[in-house]
């Protein structure tokens, strides 16, 4: 664990045999912003971390299911003296307790050509065939992997197929032993979702992780109403306060603005839109905000800017974008960039504005159905806007 600039940061030093594969020295990833909460998350990261060299080296090894499901790809069974020999090798190894009774029978069934062996999806393969069903963003698909690695790490099996019900529950209590329950409940949601397409593309298996997340109770504090200074006595770095005025009159998220490149600013509407370096959460992300009046002369000043109009708020490392706004953004505003948010919604909500105009605008996956039919029309876009 290594104290950062924003909080705490996990590393783990790449083997020197396999930094030509990872194309890296180093693996790191955000800690969180507690030294304990840091703490907490480093067992799940170094179970990543230790699957993925295992899986590097070939060393990882298949489990009684995936080893029965591989035996006519591994083995000749048209030569009796090695179906015998491996037959004989199937009793020791449930004597012994690494096969369950019923594993060896089955080991026995499929050796015999009794029974068909199951095809096993690999990780990558599932994470693929999610992606292809959810179009979802790029963080998303990577928070999917990590997330698959460290279930598939503590469980011991290569393919998420063999994986059972009782490893998925062990799982659990494993991160609430080591994580915060709201912590653990997004890392068994991105798991569950992904057993969700297996459990579609092969009705067969079983969803290991159904209903896992939603026994997992979060006590969410009840957020207070802040008072946030008045934008026109803001002071303060001229980049940062172009920044914190487009986060207060539009609702957007702290990276959809500081990603923004220049040809987003139009006269009358900031488009938000995914670039090479900035994905969006969700499609619903993606839209047009329109102008609010207070924005017309940073608009102006923005459209001359080359390409992204604030590369400095980059982070390579991490793929992220608003990585140093936390702290100006209290010094000037008096809340966070979430909290510009929040207010946001707040207003909205004050005004008796109308849910679908308010998801429309801050770029909210509608969760009820009559949401998803018609559309909101741009005169009440506006309206929505001025309100800020």
């Amino acid at each position: 664990m290594r104290k950062a600039r924003n909080g705490y940061q996990l590393q783990r030093g790449v083997p020197k045999d396999l930094q030509p594969i990872f194309g890296k020295t180093v693996w790191v990833e955000p800690g969180g912003a507690t030294y304990r909460e840091a703490h907490r998350r480093s067992p799940a990261f170094v179970a990543r971390t230790d699957h993925v060299i295992k899986i590097a080296r070939g060393q990882l090894a298949l489990g009684p299911e995936e080893l029965t499901d591989a035996l006519p790809k591994a083995s000749d069974l048209s030569d009796q003296e090695p179906v015998a020999a491996l037959d004989e090798g199937a009793t020791v190894a449930a004597e012994e307790g690494w096969m369950t009774l019923e594993q060896a029978r089955r080991y026995t069934r499929v050796l015999h050509g009794i029974e068909k062996p199951r095809e096993h999806l690999t990780a990558d393969e599932l994470v693929e065939l999610a992606a292809a069903l959810k179009n979802p963003a790029k963080r998303t698909i990577n928070a999917w992997r990590d997330s698959l690695c460290g279930f598939l790490g503590f469980a011991g099996v290569v393919h998420p197929t063999a994986a059972t019900r009782q490893q998925a529950i062990e799982y659990r209590t494993s991160l609430l032993e080591h994580q915060m329950p709201s912590s653990a409940k997004t890392q068994l949601a991105y798991l569950s979702g992904l057993w969700s397409v297996l459990h579609e593309m092969k009705p067969d298996r079983p969803h290991i992780f159904e209903g896992l997340n939603k026994r997992i109770k979060v006590a969410r504090p009840r957020k207070q109403e802040v008072a946030i200074t008045d934008p026109a006595k803001w002071q303060g770095n001229r980049d940062h306060l172009d920044i914190l005025r487009l986060l207060y009159f539009t609702g957007a998220r702290l990276a959809e603005v500081t990603g923004l490149c220049s040809e987003d600013i139009l006269e009358d509407r900031i488009i938000i839109r995914p670039n090479d370096l900035r994905p969006l959460k969700a499609s619903s992300s993606e839209r047009e905000i329109p102008l609010h009046p207070c924005l017309e002369e940073v608009a102006e000043r923005l459209r001359t800017k080359d390409v992204f109009l604030w590369p400095s708020q980059y982070q390579a490392r991490h793929n992220r974008w608003g990585v140093n706004m936390a702290k100006p953004s209290k010094l000037i505003t008096g809340v966070s960039p979430k909290g510009l948010r929040d207010r946001a919604v707040t207003v909205m909500r004050a005004e008796g504005l109308n849910e679908a105009v308010a998801a429309r605008l801050l770029g909210h996956t509608s969760s009820w159905v009559t949401a998803s039919y018609g559309g909101v029309p741009w005169e009440k876009l506006v309206e929505a806007v001025a309100l800020l």
